[in-house]
């Protein structure tokens, strides 16, 4: 057990424990004015822990992270809703019936998706996620996240992104390894996408169909076989990616708001070098 000054604004004193401290963590927590709570499950066998506790301290935590859990390993688990001041909540590998929409002041979540996980869809007030191993097709279960700003999905079973255009407040969009994804179109209806990454989706290769997007400002791509779409992307202001199948750089010499470029490494294959690219950027 040891106390981590957060290094985040996610919390600012963060009380790490294994379950075999719990009832002893929880008391050290209050006494030491914890507001983070992070329990190391790896060892969590034959133990359980009695949530009731969570009472004590539910004036002051608003951090709470904890991983391998299922209903052998927790009592009273209805008391983890005790925790009304609650703001950033991670779970990963989590078998429990959590209601989230019972966390009022919620704005964080850092999740692996359970199907016995409730109320994902009422976050209207939640601010960041990332969440994997989703099992849905699409995104309409987020789309009731109006103040949503960052969202990254990673291992899910997603194939395209309708629903993606009711996140009117999102900025940054992160969509990594997820194997069943082709159709990014819906991402066009967004009115405005500050960054957006596409890593090592891998049945997604053709990104045509951002051919006058308008959204985007920041974009980075993985794989990709071509870079045609680049040149009529009418917002776009930096590009990175790491391997273009075809080899030709010079679509990203014709849009003419295209500031920053970056790609490694240098290919034999490409038409330009990075330095090539980045001396013809600035002397246009």
């Amino acid at each position: 057990m040891r106390i981590h000054d957060s290094e985040t604004n996610k919390c600012k004193k963060k009380l790490m424990l294994e379950p075999k401290e719990f009832e002893q963590g929880i008391e050290y927590a209050l006494a030491n004015d914890c507001d983070g709570l992070q329990v190391d499950t790896w060892n969590i066998v034959d133990t359980i822990m009695d949530f009731r506790l969570f009472e004590k301290v539910a004036n002051q935590i608003v951090f709470l992270s904890f991983m391998n859990v299922n209903t052998t390993n927790v009592s009273n688990f209805e008391y983890i809703y005790s925790l009304e001041r609650l703001k950033t909540f991670y779970c990963q590998k989590v078998d429990l019936h959590i209601d989230f929409a019972r966390f009022s002041s919620l704005r964080n979540i850092g999740i692996f998706y359970n199907k016995n996980f409730l109320n994902l869809d009422k976050l209207e007030q939640l601010e960041s996620a990332v969440i994997s191993k989703f099992t849905g097709k699409d995104m309409l279960l987020f789309s009731g996240w109006k103040s949503i700003k960052i969202l990254h999905i990673y291992q899910s079973q997603i194939e395209c992104l309708r629903g993606i255009k009711d996140l009117v407040r999102i900025d940054t969009l992160v969509f990594g390894h997820n194997r069943k994804l082709t159709d990014i179109g819906c991402i066009n209806l967004l009115d405005y996408a500050g960054e957006v990454s596409f890593e090592k989706n891998s049945r997604l290769h053709d990104y045509s169909m951002l051919a006058n997007n308008r959204n985007i400002h920041n974009l980075f791509i993985s794989d990709l076989d071509d870079l045609e779409f680049i040149k009529s992307m009418k917002s776009l202001s930096s590009f990175k990616f790491w391997n273009c199948k075809n080899g030709d750089l010079s679509p990203l010499l014709a849009n003419p708001i295209l500031k920053e470029v970056y790609f490694t490494p240098n290919k034999k294959h490409y038409s330009h070098t990075l330095e090539q690219i980045k001396i013809l950027l600035t002397s246009e």
